[in-house]
């Protein structure tokens, strides 16, 4: 088992998310598992009735059809935000294939309403913390699957938060006198909503936070 770089707990108490989580799980089981995982390129055992997820590089365990995640043979837990976007994610694939053109979150239905708070929560964090280092953000993102991109401009990055959920971070640098600042992006593929809604996308700002934890622990900042 490799060491986590997602935090994990035995004790999760999703509080005031619990109707979410149970809403969430209530859709979850009435799918059909062996659809469910050929549509979102996941394995599903039938002999112990659980989907196996690659969720940034992590594998969890999610029962079926109580829809419990769990890391790997543990009976440990991710944060409630994985977890209701790891049932989300299985009930809502539909097997589109991925485009590979990236597009902000914006441009998703509704993603215009909350793009604003998106800001704030996912990509000005990173702005923070990466803008003067962006190397920084390749480093951190290898504790994640992540593969580094050229030609996207900026430092960039590709991160698969599920199979076929891949999120492309981009940061460009500013210079000493900040008379350029720094800029920073969070792109989806434009399939997301096959997979995700768009709630769910802005919900990635866990992503930031975790390539933000992961930089810090790992002394390079």
């Amino acid at each position: 088992m490799q060491k986590p770089a997602i935090p994990l707990t035995k004790d999760f108490n999703p509080q005031n998310y619990q109707v979410a989580l149970d809403v969430a799980r209530e859709k979850f089981a009435a799918g059909n598992p062996v659809k469910m995982a050929k549509l979102s390129g996941t394995l599903y055992n039938e002999a112990h009735s659980a989907f196996t997820v690659n969720c940034l590089n992590h594998l969890f365990t999610v029962s079926y059809p109580n829809g419990r995640v769990t890391y790997e043979d543990s009976d440990l837990q991710p944060p409630f935000a994985l977890q209701l976007m790891m049932i989300n994610y299985l009930a809502r694939a539909d097997g589109t294939p991925l485009a590979y053109d990236y597009i902000p979150y914006r441009d998703f239905e509704g993603g215009q309403t909350y793009y604003g708070a998106f800001v704030n929560t996912a990509i000005a964090p990173l702005i923070d913390v990466f803008g003067k280092q962006p190397e920084l953000l390749e480093t951190a993102a290898l504790a994640f699957g992540g593969v580094p991109l050229v030609g996207m401009g900026g430092n960039a990055v590709l991160i698969y938060l599920f199979p076929r959920v891949p999120l492309l971070y981009q940061i460009w640098p500013g210079d000493d006198d900040d008379q350029l600042p720094a800029q920073a992006n969070i792109l989806f593929d434009r399939t997301a909503n096959h997979y995700l809604h768009t709630e769910d996308l802005g919900a990635c700002d866990i992503v930031s936070r975790l390539l933000i934890a992961q930089a810090k622990n790992s002394n390079t900042l």
